[in-house]
Order: C-alpha cells, then structure tokens, then sequence
C-alpha cells in the first residue's frame, strides 16, 4: 500500500493537464477524450455492469467510462483484449460497434489492444504487439504502477525505438507508434 501511495505522490508532482501539452494530437486527445464530460448512454450499462459483478474489478467506473469513450474517438474496429477480465470486453463493446479478440490472430492487425502491463514480463513481449499494429493504433496498459516490476517494464516500453508517443494516466499507460510525431512522454492527470 505505501508504495502505491509513495508512486502516486511521484505522479501527481510530475503530471500536467492539457495546459501543458504542446503535441496537437495529444492535446485533443485530452481535451475531446480524456475530459470529455458529455453524459453517454453508455455509462448507465457501464454503471449496471459494476453492480452485477460478484467480483472485484481492477478498472475503476471513472477509467471504465474513459476506455468506452476511447472507442468512439479513435473509430476502432479491431480490438484485442489480452486480459482474463470479460468485463473489459463488455465495457469497450457498450453501444460500440467492435470485433474482438481474445487471441492473437495471425494476419490481424488491431486499432487497440489491451492488456495488464504484467503480461508482457510473463506471457508476452512488446515486440509481437508491435508486430499487430499499424501507424494509427494504440496500445492501452492496464496497472503501470502495481509494482516496481510493472513501472520497471513501463519504463522500458517508454523507450522502446517503434513506440514514439507514451501516455501516462497513473491508471492506464497509452502506447502509440505515430511515425509522423516526435518521440515524447507525457504524464497527464486524466
């Protein structure tokens, strides 16, 4: 618990909000995305979803509500979850209209693919999801902070020569392979 407590501290002294942004595509993914307050259908699904569950869920309402909207605004059509949770697979698909995937198919490539960060160390590696992606997709990690060993695999993801753009939420990391951009990090407080 303290050390959760002692990297969330560290996140909020170095994180901005979109004030600090000077990356047009970041920007409006902040602003049109991450701080979208519009009401959405979706949310009471979302809502009924949580209290139908029997078991603890490892994404918040607040985090749940901003994958679903993550949909919409990127148009996804092809999503690999790689997470044992069909919870995020009911989240994502709430008056979207998706195709998942649970396994990696092997001439697919995806507009997003979600996972908990801990899976790269043990089942997967990056550069096979990198494999499955085109320029406009993005990869969005579950839990960069649970663990030393997770905000150690974060920080090499960061660096990783593909992976240009890196978004961290403190909840969900956002890895992007825009060709077209700088390479940049930025922590926002979304």
């Amino acid at each position: 618990m303290y050390f959760k407590i002692k990297a969330y501290l560290r996140f909020l002294f170095k994180s901005t909000n979109q004030h600090g942004v000077h990356s047009p595509f970041v920007y409006n993914l902040i602003t049109r995305c991450f701080y979208n307050t519009e009401k959405r259908k979706a949310y009471l699904s979302i809502k009924s979803a949580y209290k139908k569950a029997n078991k603890k869920i490892s994404v918040s309402y607040r985090t749940a509500k901003l994958l679903n909207r993550i949909v919409p605004y990127f148009d996804l059509k092809n999503v690999l979850i790689l997470t044992d949770l069909d919870f995020i697979s009911e989240i994502l698909s709430v008056e979207n209209l998706i195709s998942t995937d649970h396994i990696i198919q092997s001439k697919k490539d995806y507009d997003m693919i979600y996972l908990d960060i801990n899976q790269l160390q043990y089942q997967l590696n990056i550069e096979l999801l990198l494999s499955k992606m085109h320029n406009d997709s993005v990869i969005i990690l579950n839990s960069i902070y649970k663990s030393e060993a997770n905000i150690i695999l974060w920080e090499t993801i960061k660096k990783h020569s593909k992976i240009i753009v890196t978004i961290d939420t403190f909840h969900l990391g956002f890895v992007f392979i825009r060709n077209e951009q700088a390479k940049e990090h930025f922590i926002i407080r979304a």
